[in-house]
């Protein structure tokens, strides 16, 4: 028995050995239903025994056990055979297992590498569902300017990253890239169709990058739902030759600073012919290490010949103090000498922290710069809160809100609130070479633009969270104006249709009733009230008031409203048979909580004298026991108004006296004339000094008993 045990144990010992080190079946390969195909030790294994042309997708799982180990790396992932949208490899962790860490040491190197390969998921979820993320990978060098941790390139495509935390910890040299969408040099296609959703990108210089060819280059790039920190250089980096991508719902911050003289949230080289989304984003934090003067930007861009930039909808906040020598600090700047498109619309952009360093003259820190200098630009500005407070800097710097420097090219630029303050280097906006904190001086400066901006401070829930809280949220003077085809803000909430806010947050409380248009006709002695509102809350309705000497007024009748609504609503009143006379008219606004609000008509009401004789039919016919008749005099005459019975019998004289000029009415009581049911004739007519006939009418009218 001892001559036996000894060996035994030595192989028992091996085998736990060779589990320990090879991880034999810590990797399992599952077919397109989810059945056990066979178990490896390592992802590169797996990957090797799909069996090609596929005819099914594959799935492959790492269990509880896998440690990567087994893996040589970079793990690389190439072309199948026959794969597709319809047959694609998944790679994640099993269901119900922990966080599992890819790591490795990869000096310029990846440590996951698609290389051509296409159809191809990384989903970091336990059995691919929730939103827990259980895979991080990461590669722990500190030197190499190529490394990355995640890297596409030579034409791989239609690829996802989904659900990872994937970090860098190369923060300190220029080149690192946590993911890194690269060249392809011999497939047209580019690194094409991928996507990197709900992710965690954390360290190196850039959190995510693109560069590929013109000859090949890397289009339809999807950044959606990231988060996205602690970079050195830039959160998102589009260096070259990418050129349809949609950067949205990412949000971009850092929690210290690197060493860098320049820090961008989002980076955006000159790619021609580029079209760009930037749509949801949320930009805060950023600083640096540095000593030397370093540039701070929220988004900044080097516009391409006939590229196409639409920003809409982002938080961009530079709060952060320091660094210790900033040259300028930028929620956003959009440069460039070539001609090219840019639709910054609906960002909430807001500056705070003491300022240091700068050049005397020179504006050092602004919520938006233009400094293109083409002059076939086209530069679109629209419902846009700018708000700095950063105060600092050396002696002679200036801040502002916005800061046009280059008018050049077509601009289009109104609704928007730009405000500075903080200091006497402070204003609130530039156009061209000049700065202004006075609102009338700055809009006649940039007619005919601006028409509708205003200077005032906005509240925010806090220096980088830019949701709007009281008294903004429900002010009526940050009503924008609606832009076609952006129907939702910030938390993809609806927009008023009629009178959304500006920034990117469409606030809690609905803007109160505001008052589109208020315009008035006459139609002969009634005057006709129309209005329309934009939104409306908590609205019971409207009195309409009239006055002869704007002193005394008279409720002339009332409108119901229709409460809360973000929608527009019309309205119309008709003050009737008024003597002739100017009138002046106003709105009483009543909440349903009895708060009003009057809204005056802009001009006065003149209701005429008539240019003719005329009488109208009696109103209510047929009638009982009354009934009224309208009738107008041109000129001073004899006003006879007679009734007569079906058979021409006269019955009465209803009218026979002078009338001057104006509108009269006459009422006919059936009791006091001892009318009984049936049908009358009455005929008015009008006479001159000497009773000669200028104007004669009959009509008939009907008693019903």
């Amino acid at each position: 028995m001892k001559k036996n045990f000894l060996p035994f144990v030595i192989l028992i010992a091996g085998i736990f050995q060779i589990s320990l080190f090879a991880q034999a079946s810590s990797v399992s390969l599952l077919s397109g239903t989810g059945t056990l195909i066979s178990s490896h030790a390592s992802i590169t294994e797996a990957f090797a025994a799909i069996d090609t042309p596929m005819t099914q997708g594959y799935t492959i799982e790492l269990t509880g056990t896998y440690t990567g180990a087994s893996e040589t790396f970079p793990i690389t992932l190439t072309q199948k055979a026959g794969i597709d949208s319809s047959k694609r490899i998944t790679i994640r962790p099993a269901l119900g297992v922990g966080l599992i860490t890819i790591s490795a040491l990869q000096a310029s190197l990846p440590v996951i590498l698609f290389d051509g390969g296409d159809f191809i998921t990384i989903d970091g979820r336990a059995g691919g569902t929730g939103s827990t993320i259980n895979l991080f990978i990461e590669n722990t060098t500190t030197t190499g300017a190529n490394t990355t941790t995640l890297n596409f390139l030579n034409g791989a495509t239609y690829n996802e990253l989904r659900y990872i935390h994937a970090k860098n910890n190369l923060q300190a040299s220029a080149g690192p890239r946590v993911i890194l969408v690269s060249t392809s040099a011999n497939n047209p296609e580019g690194n094409s169709y991928n996507k990197i959703t709900n992710c965690k990108i954390e360290g190196s210089r850039t959190g995510i990058a693109s560069s590929g060819t013109a000859a090949n280059p890397n289009n339809y790039l999807v950044i959606r739902d990231n988060e996205i920190f602690n970079f050195s250089f830039a959160g998102i980096w589009l260096l070259s030759a990418c050129p349809t991508t949609l950067i949205e719902r990412n949000t971009i911050y850092q929690t210290q600073g690197y060493n860098s003289s320049g820090v961008s949230g989002i980076n955006i080289a000159s790619v021609p012919g580029q079209v760009l989304d930037v749509i949801g984003n949320k930009i805060y934090g950023l600083t640096s290490s540095s000593t030397s003067a370093t540039t701070l930007r929220g988004i900044t861009c080097t516009g391409s010949r006939d590229a196409t930039y639409n920003i809409y909808n982002n938080f961009i906040a530079l709060d952060a103090n320091g660094p210790s020598n900033v040259s300028s600090a930028y929620g956003a700047q959009f440069s460039g000498t070539i001609p090219y498109t840019l639709n910054f619309i609906y960002n909430s952009v807001n500056l705070s922290g003491t300022h240091s360093g700068g050049t005397s003259g020179v504006v050092i820190s602004a919520c938006f710069v233009k400094s293109a200098s083409n002059d076939t630009v086209s530069y679109t500005l629209k419902n846009n809160i700018f708000k700095n407070t950063r105060t600092g800097g050396n002696a002679g710097t200036l801040h502002t809100g916005s800061f046009m420097s280059a008018l050049n090219g077509t601009i289009d630029m109104d609704y928007n609130v730009s405000y500075c303050t903080g200091s006497a280097s402070n204003y609130h906006a530039g156009w061209g070479g000049t700065i202004y904190t006075d609102l009338a001086q700055y809009q006649t400066a940039a007619t005919p633009n601006e028409a509708h901006t205003i200077f005032k401070e906005v509240t925010f829930v806090s220096s980088s969270d830019l949701h709007l809280i009281p008294p903004s949220d429900g002010d009526v003077e940050l009503a924008g104006t609606p832009i076609a085809g952006i129907t939702t803000d910030i938390d993809l909430n609806f927009r008023s249709s009629s009178v959304p806010y500006r920034g990117a947050d469409e606030a809690a409380e609905l803007i109160p009733v505001e008052l589109a248009s208020f315009t008035s006709s006459v139609s002969e002695n009634n005057v006709v009230l129309t209005w329309t509102t934009a939104s409306e809350k908590n609205n019971y309705g409207f009195e309409v008031e009239r006055s002869s000497n704007n002193t005394d007024w008279t409720n002339a009748g009332f409108v119901k409203g229709f409460g809360t609504t973000a929608e527009g609503k019309e309205y119309s009143f008709t003050d009737q048979k008024l003597p002739s006379g100017r009138y002046s008219y106003r709105l009483k606004q009543i909440d349903f909580d009895g708060t009003v609000e009057y809204h005056a008509l802009a001009n006065e009401v003149n209701v005429g004298l008539p240019e003719s004789f005329s009488i109208s039919q009696n109103y209510p016919n047929p009638f009982n026991p009354s009934t009224k008749i309208d009738f107008t005099v041109a000129d001073a005459s004899g006003i006879v108004i007679e009734l007569f019975d079906i058979t021409g019998g006269k019955i009465a004289e209803i009218v026979n006296s002078s009338f001057e000029p104006g509108f009269y009415s006459v009422v006919i009581d059936a009791q006091k004339y001892k009318l009984s049911s049936g049908t009358f004739i009455f005929r008015f007519t009008a006479k001159d000094g000497s009773n000669n006939s200028l104007y004669t009418a009959t009509k008939k009218m009907t008693i019903l008993k």
